[in-house]
Formats: structure tokens, sequence, C-alpha cells
């Protein structure tokens, strides 16, 4: 090609490019972004409305329902998922997973404006809804605060300056603070002091309301100018509030501070308790920019907190929870550390296959190839993570495809006698065509995940970018560095000229292939077989969508039954936290209960906050050791906890899901989804794999209901409000107006005293306060009947029907393998008419990815055919490689099955990455028979010395590749694609060196010469 005569006249431009593009690599290392995981877009916003005092059936009713409706009409919309609780309600809008990162602002807009348009529509006292679209933001360091000696409220102090310090440092998007309780101002008027002054509990509460409350004034014109009107009176302390003029018995005025105390304190319960190795913490997450460097953020972070711990008491201590910067330096390190393997590996067998000489200058292309992609992935923004650094080692073998066939040309050409100069022109110019073409093939086979409408692929759509540009920069150096470098280094082997396919393992193949070609229908009858049984044993082959992470940790998720106090929670764990902190291989331990911890990790699954729900998370030395720990957990809970459900797990990369196994009835009574979601139950708990058993829908609980007697109310002068303020004070406190205190805003609750609440032991005792009567009433007498009712304490909907979902977790097999044992009793479950059933789970993620991924196959065959029509102007061969390409499933099987290995996603990706090696190797071979025939040579002489000659490029390509995967084979994500490339391409390699040949004879009808 004309580009490769003008680097060999051009020498000097050229050694400049090569020392810019090693320059340009080293500096874009220096300045790529480092993350753990690959940036993507969580499509899911909650909106959150709260109705106090409704019961779930009424939030879903009058409120869950109208949301729901209104964000139906949103754009991009995927499915909406709700629950109902009393007195709050959480709807989940879920966008379609093909939008990426740059719609989402405009899409949020949207739905705000949809949610904002229907608040109308609520009933009154519920609402304003909260859109909350950042649900998904991941808090890549999470921090503990402890303060030995310190109460909660000069700890929450502490951590106030810290949240504003750190939003300070560069890089840092967001700082969320966990844990952290609600401050109240609570007004707890005395019975008695209000009897003998003939205050009553409403009169106290609609002062408070008026008095506090920020109303228009106006102004007024004075001169030529218009002054504001600002009325004084607003409380500025709680002695003020206590100075309140309280309207007593007629003609007397009695002050707040006679019959009540007023005093801050906390909201009891609390809604959030966080504990850190035992000791009161609050939580700090720390959120990095998009495209931002986590390391850097890391340091950053790291300095400014040891400059601001001079500013702080000693007692105050920081706990790293998760310690994303230091993960990265520890997986970016890693993979490097492969890469420079992989990168050793495959030098060592070019050098020991093609000599010293040919293997450094091979080696020297793929070097060049890696530096000249970090300059484009600096340009394109794409950071180095796992996905984009594993893409290289993915892609080392086919780096240096192209450099052995012009290599080998160049270097048979000297061998038989031409000048360097010329043998390396004519092998880059022979080749350039179907080099470029297979490479474009190669690149083409991860197009389908580029393009796939999916949060997995959009987790690895990194591969695509750097795999494809990694390969053309090697075919750029393949006919640019390559010739030249083999002009000035490349020298004829000891013994001068002679015929470079003479050795005996060249005879021996040509041998072996000739005869296999004299019996070419028998061995194509064999192939069949062999390619009929590898399908037969893909089906013992297990099944996992995402392997676990590697992250050094256990998580325990706790559940009490529903209903149970926060506190409960709170004291049951603490046996938990003590056993969990003896253990040897335990570094720390975090406990959020009411709620899960703030996403510190991408894939990670966030439960719903309740009272009755805790998370514990351990960190370890190390995975192994966290593989040990987790059984040890699970045994002392199960001779400890009988009571309490929990799930002991450790994290698992792509897509989260509430999870392993989730059947979802769907239907209108609940009563009939609680009866369908119970089979399902048993059914998983007969199942020696299953663990975890459990609904979305928990437990249903008791509620005790006062039934309020109309006609003996009104005559008492206590209307149902009065009923429902006056057991609100006797409890958690009525809402009465906000205490403003520099920029916060302080809820005022009006509080029975001590003497009040002691009578909630004896409802019908209870004191019930009318608006205007000075003296209470027992509810008794309003409320003769006391009954107690079960009610559903979460109502979930999907889709705007009502779903239950039953749940477990897998023990010994993957989820997706147990989803297959239990999925043909479940759906034998009789539906009611009216009723279905959906999966959902890690079955669910992997069909949706899956289906996601192959959408686009046919595109990229499609892109690949032509292109190979293109090259060789014909059908019939195509039709050769298209019929070579299903010899991958039988290496697949066998490396699946030996090393016992399940096929998930990343195995996927393997196998559709082996459609371009395959198709590379085949095209090449190919196209050295046609140029054999071109020359002159007997069609089938020119099958024998194409195959002869392209014997050692395609062999070395090969295991260059297999060998390069090597490091990977550690790894968890990356081991399925590993085993499946590696396996798959050896035997497929072994065999299309054999089976292409023997199709092109069988297609072209080349017959033996006598």
């Amino acid at each position: 090609m004309r580009i490769t005569e003008y680097a060999l006249e051009h020498r000097v431009v050229m050694i400049f490019a090569i020392a810019l593009i090693f320059a340009g690599g080293i500096f874009a290392y220096g300045n790529l972004g480092k993350l753990e995981d690959p940036e993507f877009t969580i499509k899911d916003a909650l909106v959150i409305t709260s109705w106090p005092g409704a019961t779930p059936h009424e939030m879903e009713l009058h409120v869950t329902d109208v949301i729901e409706q209104a964000v139906q009409a949103t754009d991009e919309l995927d499915e909406i998922e709700s629950y109902s609780r009393a007195g709050v309600s959480v709807v989940k809008v879920k966008l379609k997973q093909s939008n990426r990162s740059g719609d989402m602002p405009q899409l949020w807009d949207t739905l705000r404006r949809k949610v904002g348009d229907c608040q109308g529509d609520l009933p009154a006292g519920a609402g304003p809804s909260l859109v909350w679209d950042d649900y998904g933001d991941v808090y890549g360091i999470f921090l503990g605060v402890t303060g030995d000696g310190f109460d909660h409220a000069e700890l929450e102090e502490y951590v106030d300056f810290l949240q504003r310090e750190l939003s300070l440092v560069p890089d840092v998007a967001r700082v969320s603070v966990w844990g952290d309780r609600t401050e109240v101002v609570e007004v707890v008027p005395s019975r008695a002091r209000m009897a003998s002054f003939g205050v009553n509990p409403g009169m106290i509460a609609a002062v408070l309301n008026r008095q506090n409350t920020v109303v228009r004034t106006g102004s007024i014109d004075v001169g030529d100018s218009r002054i504001r009107l600002r009325p004084t009176g607003v409380f500025g302390s709680l002695d003020e509030i206590g100075e309140l003029v309280i309207p007593g018995a007629p003609g007397e005025q009695v002050l707040l501070r006679d019959v009540a105390v007023v005093r801050r304190a906390y909201l009891d319960p609390p809604s959030r308790i966080m504990r850190c190795d035992g000791e009161p913490a609050l939580g700090l997450g720390v959120s990095v920019v998009s495209g931002g460097d986590m390391v850097a953020l890391g340091e950053a972070v790291d300095a400014r907190l040891a400059e601001l711990e001079a500013e702080l008491p000693v007692g105050i201590d920081f706990v790293k929870i998760y310690d994303q910067p230091a993960r990265v330096v520890d997986s970016i390190s890693q993979f490097i550390w492969n890469l420079v393997m992989s990168v050793a590996i495959v030098i060592g067998v070019l050098l020991l296959a093609m000599g010293l000489r040919s293997g450094l200058l091979i080696g020297s292309g793929l070097v060049l190839s890696i530096l000249g992609t970090l300059i484009f992935m600096l340009i394109w923004g794409v950071s180095m993570q796992r996905t984009s650094l594993g893409a290289f080692i993915i892609a080392m073998g086919m780096l240096v495809d192209n450099a052995i066939v012009v290599t080998d040309g160049a270097l048979v050409g000297m061998q038989r006698g031409l000048d360097g100069r010329r043998a390396a022109v004519d092998a880059a110019r022979r080749t350039a065509v179907p080099l470029l073409g297979a490479t474009l093939v190669a690149a083409l086979a991860f197009l389908p995940i580029y393009l796939s409408p999916d949060n997995s692929g959009e987790y690895v759509a990194s591969l695509f970018i750097v795999v494809g540009v990694s390969l053309l920069l090697s075919w750029i150096l393949a006919i640019t560095q390559t010739p030249l470098a083999c002009t000035m280094f490349l020298k004829i082997p000891a013994g001068g000229t002679g015929d470079p396919y003479g050795g005996r393992f060249y005879v021996a193949y040509r041998r072996f292939l000739e005869t296999a070609l004299r019996r070419r229908a028998r061995v194509a009858i064999l192939m069949a077989v062999v390619l009929a049984l590898a399908a037969a044993g893909f089906t013992k082959v297990g099944r996992e969508f995402f392997p676990p992470s590697s992250k050094p940790m256990v998580m325990v998720d706790f559940w009490l039954p529903e209903g149970s106090d926060i506190r409960t929670v709170s004291e049951r764990m603490r046996d938990l936290e003590a056993f969990v902190a003896r253990q040897p291989e335990t570094v720390n331990t975090a406990l959020c209960i009411g709620g899960p911890p703030p996403r510190y990790y991408l894939a990670m699954n966030s439960e719903d906050a309740t009272p009755s729900y805790g998370q514990l998370i351990v960190n370890v030395g190390d995975f192994k050791e966290a593989r040990v720990l987790k059984p040890r957990i699970e045994d002392w809970l199960a001779g400890n906890r009988p009571d309490a459900l929990v799930n002991v797990f450790l994290h698992k990369m792509g897509p989260p899901a509430k999870a392993a196994v989730e059947a979802a009835f769907i239907g209108p009574d609940p009563a009939v989804l609680r009866d369908l979601a119970a089979q399902a139950e048993d059914l998983m708990r007969a199942d020696p794999h299953a663990r975890s058993v459990r609904t979305d829908w928990r437990e249903r609980t008791l509620m005790l209901e006062p039934r309020y007697d109309q006609p003996r109310g009104m005559r008492a002068g206590v209307s149902r409000a009065d009923v429902a303020t006056s057991l609100s004070r006797l409890t958690e406190g009525t809402p009465v107006g906000w205490f403003r205190e520099k920029d916060d805003q302080l809820p005022i609750l009006l509080k029975a005293d001590a003497d009040e609440r002691s009578a909630v032991g004896d409802l019908s005792a209870a004191p019930v306060w009318g608006s205007v009567a000075a003296a209470a009433t027992p509810l008794g007498q309003v409320a003769p009947e006391l009954s107690l009712a079960w009610e559903d304490p979460i109502i979930r909907r999907f889709d705007r029907r009502r779903a239950i979902t039953a749940q477990c977790e897998s023990e010994g097999i993957s989820g997706t393998e147990l989803q297959a044992r239990l999925r043909s009793d479940i759906e034998a479950i009789p539906l009611p008419e009216g009723y279905g059933l959906k999966w959902f789970g890690s079955y669910r993620n992997s069909v949706r990815s899956n289906a996601a991924v192959t959408k686009f196959l046919p595109l990229a065959l499609l892109l690949m055919t032509f292109i190979i029509v293109a090259i060789f102007d014909s059908l019939r061969k195509p039709l050769i490689i298209a019929l070579t390409l299903p010899l991958s499933i039988v290496g697949i099987v066998i490396g699946l099955l030996l090393t016992g290995v399940p096929f998930g996603f990343m195995a996927l990706l393997g196998s559709l990455s082996l459609i371009g090696m395959l198709i590379k190797n085949a095209v090449v071979l190919i196209d050295e028979i046609d140029a054999g025939i071109a020359g002159g040579a007997a069609p089938w002489t020119a099958v024998l010395d194409a195959s002869v000659s392209r014997l050692r490029p395609v062999m070395m390509a090969s295991m260059t590749t297999v060998l390069g995967m090597f490091p990977l084979l550690w790894d968890p994500l990356f081991q399925g694609l590993a085993v499946t490339i590696m396996f798959g391409l050896t035997f497929a390699t072994v065999l299309t060196l054999l089976v292409v040949p023997v199709l092109y004879t069988l297609l072209f009808r080349v017959r033996p010469e006598v």
C-alpha cells in the first residue's frame, strides 16, 4: 500500500510519530479518570408523598394511584413500581434502560412537571410530593464518624461541620449525612395545670399555629419610598415560646410556661440508627463528579480530613466503611499487573516461536497500540476501570495478529531471497485489505455490546470502544511501523535462504491435512457429530448472570417481624455485632438500622426504609476471608436469632436485584395474592438450595381501632378529629408549628405528659380533649368499642396493579439455576381469573440483558458478512466461515465443564468476541488460498500451500490470545469470559486449520491431484 511505502520513505516522520504515541500514552495514563466500575446511570427516580394518619389502603387508593396515573405519561417510561405504607407513598419510576446519562436531566424535569401538575388531585393534607431523581447516586467514600464522650447533638454538630468542609473539596459532587435525627421542640402541658387554668390542648395548638406563621404584610408609601411592613413576635428562643399568652378561663390569660414545659428533644422513636464497631455514629457519604478521578478525590478528601482533625476535639474519630479510592488503586494495580503479565506472556510466546528480533518487533507494536488507545480514551472521556482495563487483556492476542501476519510474510519473503524493503512492502501490501477487513470484523463482534439498550450493556460499553480503537491502531501500525521495523531490524535466520515450510512440524501438518482432505466427507460428518455432542453438553453447564464481587465485605440483612420497634431491632443486633467483632477476619463493622446505607457501590441493592430492618456491613482483610466468615455468621444467626429473617451475602456485580429468585403474583385481591405467594414460599422452602424465603409484603400487622360513636361524641363536644389529635398527642406528638433557628426549622410538637401517656395502657381511659371544653373526656365515652384488626402494612404495585413477590436466595447454586429448579412447580400453581405471574430477580435481569445484547447481533453479523463478501466478492467463501463458527461451542462447553465456571453474561460476551477472532483467522486463510490460485497454482496445491503458510500466523495469533487471557482466570468478573475465549479459541483454531480447507474443497469441488 502507498501508506507503507510512505512510512519506509519518511523514517524520521515515523520515528517521531512513534515517540509522540509513546509520550502521549504515558501522559494519558496519568490523567485518565480512575474508577472501580464503569459509570452508568441508574434510570430510577422515587416520588415520595406523605399523608399523615392515612392507612396503607387509603394511601394506595388516594395518593399512590394519583401519582402513578400522572407519571404514566412520562416520556421514555419503562415500568412503575410502588409501595404504600401508613402515611407514606413511594412510587419508583423506571425509565427505559436505553436512555444514557446525557438524556436524564431533561427526562427528570418532565417527571417533575407531571408530578407537580397532579398535586391538586391529592386529598387534603397529603403532599407535597418529593421527586428524588438522584436516587442512583454512588457515594464511593462512606465514613462513619464516632464521638467518644459526645452526645448525639454534639456529634451531629461536628458532622455538619465536616459536611460543609468536604463539600468544598475539588471534584466532590455531594456529601450526604446518614443517621442524623430530627430535632424538635416539645411542648408538654400538664393535665392538672390545664384544668386549674381552664386551658385545653386545642387552645395551645391554635395559639402556637397562629403566632409563628409567616404572613405577607405588604408595604406602605412614605414619600418617594415604599417601606415593607414586618411585625415582630416570631419566636426567637424557647423562652419566648414559654412567654406565649394562652386564653384561659373567661377574663384570664395564662402564660404557656405556667401550664407546659417547653424543651428541645429528638423525634422519638428515631427513624434511623447507626453504629460503627458498636459505638453510636453518623455516616458521611462522598460522591465524585461525573468523569472524575476517584483516586485523586480520595487523596484530596484524606488530606482535608487530616487538616480538619486539628480543629476537632479529641474523641471524634473516623471509620472508613467503604473506601472506593483505595479499592480503585488496588483494582487498577491488579489489572495493570495482569496487563503487564499478559504483555509479557504474549511477547514471551513470540520470542520463543518467532525468534528474538521478530518477537521484540511484534511486541513493540503491541505496546504502541496500548499507549495509542490510552490517548483516545483520554480524548473521549473513557475512564480506567474494571471493564476498560479488561478490554486490553481481551484484545491482547488480537493486537498482535496483524503484526504477526506482516512480520511472518516479510520473514518468508526474505528467506526466499527478497531484500528487506521489498519483502516488507510485499507482505504489507498483499495482506493489508484482508487484514483490515478481518480487523473490522473482529471489532464488530463487540458492537452488540455497545448498542445494547440495557444497563448491562452500558456497564461494559467501553469494551467495544477500547477493543475497536486498539485493533484499528494495531492495523495501522502493522502496515507502517511493522514494515519499517522489519527493514531496520529483521535479518535472515542463520542458514541462509531455503524453503521456509520445510520443517518437520510443517511437513507433518501437510501430510495430516492432505489425508483429511482426501476423506473430507467423513471429516465433515465427524465435525457435525462433535458439534451435536457439544450442544448436548451445553445443557449441563451451570448458569449465572453475574458472579460475586471480589470486595472483602460480608453483608447481613436483618428483619424482625413487620411492626417491630426500631429500638428493638437495635438491641437484637447488638449480640450479632459483638459476635462478628470477635472474629479474627473482621476489620471493622458498621450497622445501619431503619433503612439501607447510602449507595456506596454501583451494583448495590437498596432495601426499603422500615423500622424493622437493619443492615450490618462487615469489612474483612480479603475476599477469601469473606467466603470463610459468611457461613460462620449464618450458623450463629440460625442458632441465636431464629425469629429473625436474615440474608447473609457477598456483593455481586452487574445490575442489582432484590433477591436471587423472585416470583411476582399480580391481581386485585390482597388475600388471594397472599395465598398464591404462600404456595410459592412453600415450594421454595422445600428446595434445599433455597434460603431466606420471604415476601415483599412482609407479615400482616395488628391494628387497634377505637370505634368513634358520633352521637356520644357530639354530646361530649368531641369530634372524630379531636379523637385522632388527642391520640397523636398521647403517642408521638401533634405538629402545631415551626420554630426557626438560623437556617434550621424545628417542628413544634404538642405532647402529653408522662401521666397521660401512661393511660395508653388502658386506652379506654385515655383523655380526649374537645376543641372548646377545658376538661378531658375518657376515650371510652366517645369510642366505647375497641377492636383489633389485621392490616397489610405494605401494599405493592407493579404497573398500577397490586403485586406480591415471593423471594428467596440461593445456596450452593446460582440464582439462575435455582429459578430453573423452581420454575415449573411455581408456574403450576393454579391462578384465578384476572391474576398473573411474572419472574423478576436475577433471572429477569439475565433474560433482559441477554436479549438486549443479542438484539443487535443480527446487525453486527450482517455488517461482518458484508465485509467478508466485499473482500472475496463471493458468497460461498463467507458460507465456509459461517459453517466454521459453531465449532467454537465445542471448546466453550469443554472449558466450562472442566472448570465448573457457569455460563453468564460475561461468558456470552466472550462467545461473541470469539466470532470476530475466528472470522479473522478464516479470512486470512481463505485469502491466502485465493492468492495461490491467482498466482497459477492448482487449487488442490493452493489449499495445501495456503494452509501450511498460514499455520504459524494463525497458531501464533491464537496462542497469544489464549495465553494473554491467563491472568483473567482469577478475576471474578472476567473469569467466565476468559474460560470461554481460552478453550473456545483453542479448539476452534485447531478445527479451523482442518475444517476451513475441508469445506473449501467441498464447496468449490476441488479434487486431489493424482
